[in-house]
């Protein structure tokens, strides 16, 4: 019989019995906060129909002995925790059945040997950015839309009573509608090609730099490549939208900074070491942009941060992605990750060699 994935094999039963297929066993190292707020009951069930989850009310960190014999027969992990030991190659060779490894929140893949699991045909998934991708472009969006009403003066002047009438002070800055606007965007993974469905109705000039998506996706998006110069000086409103890697660290420095027109926007909702700050603080002393800001470097802000006095800033304490009605997109993403593996079907966010490279090492 030709039979792909788990679902075929079946115990050895009785005629009276019914017959039930074997379920893949998965060890679980989940956060308490992933179960309070990513676990329903619904996303439970289909688990459970999944494979068989174990190790829900652990709550004491594992030994690599007491992991080890926890796991020797499982096939699946899946980790948003501190409880399972770092996966080297060592634990990897004591754990033959091991198949998938489901990960959350390890954007370095720090906790397992990506290259041992390679070699031993362990496939890692990673959903964590995907699922935060609808959240995180809608807040850019927002405030995209706040920082061409110049929102973070106009609402501190209505607090002290100091506000102008159909005034919003920033004459001299790119205001008002944002329909038909230059817009630049540094990075198109998963919150920029949403965020690019968010523009679509308000028809923007947009320019897009991201220099590893593939041509397939150019042409279904219908976008515009161009150079970070380029795209820095086309647009009147600036989107950085790139992961934090070793390749990225301080890309937007000063000389990028003083490409933008005077009087654009920056917008930034990705991490905070991306841009030099410090270059960005004189930028906005200056009061040469706007800027709408989810991400800081250092976070959390420092209490006496001039940015937080600034007029032309739109501050928000990394926010982007906090929408509690899609957390449990989050584990419902990583079930179907673990239902397709399990069926024999192609898996949709697998974390491959490019991708680590690309994560990890410095351009």
């Amino acid at each position: 019989m030709n039979c792909r994935g788990f679902g075929c094999l079946k115990p050895t039963t009785s005629i009276h019995q019914e017959i039930q297929p074997m379920r893949p066993k998965v060890i679980l190292d989940l956060n308490p906060w992933v179960y309070q707020h990513c676990v329903t009951p619904g996303n439970w069930e289909r688990l459970e129909k999944v494979c068989e989850p174990v190790g829900r009310d652990r709550r004491d960190p594992y030994t690599d002995e007491e992991f080890c014999q926890a796991a020797r027969e499982a096939h699946g992990l899946m980790k948003w925790g501190d409880r399972t030991p770092v996966l080297t190659p060592r634990l990897l060779e004591q754990l033959p059945a091991l198949r998938i490894v489901g990960l959350w929140g390890d954007r370095f893949s720090k906790e397992i040997d990506f290259e041992s699991a390679r070699q031993r045909r362990i496939t890692i998934t990673d959903v964590s950015n995907i699922a935060s991708s609808q959240p995180v472009a809608e807040w850019v969006l927002a405030l995209v839309l706040a920082c061409l009403r110049n929102a973070g003066e106009v609402f501190s002047r209505m607090i002290e009573g100091t506000e102008q009438w159909a005034v919003t002070l920033n004459a001299e800055f790119v205001n008002g509608e944002l329909t038909g606007r230059k817009v630049g965007l540094v990075g198109c993974g998963h919150v920029g090609q949403r965020l690019i469905e968010l523009l679509g109705p308000f028809h923007v000039q947009l320019r897009v730099c991201d220099p590893f998506l593939p041509e397939e996706t150019v042409a279904r998006l219908g976008i515009q490549r161009a150079d970070l110069p380029h795209v820095i000086r086309h647009a009147e409103i600036l989107v950085i939208q790139v992961p934090h890697t070793p390749s990225t660290k301080g890309m937007i420095g000063e000389r990028e900074l003083n490409l933008l027109r005077r009087g654009s926007i920056l917008i930034s909702c990705c991490r905070g070491p991306v841009i030099d700050h410090q270059a960005l603080l004189r930028k906005l002393q200056k009061r040469e942009i706007i800027a709408g800001l989810d991400v800081f470097d250092p976070e959390p802000l420092p209490k006496d941060s001039p940015l937080r006095k600034l007029p032309n800033v739109f501050l928000s304490p990394h926010i982007a992605w906090y929408a509690p009605d899609a957390f449990p997109r989050y584990f419902d993403m990583m079930v179907d990750e673990f239902e397709r593996f399990f069926s024999g079907q192609p898996i949709h966010y697998e974390l491959t060699p490019r991708m680590h490279t690309l994560r990890n090492n410095p351009a």
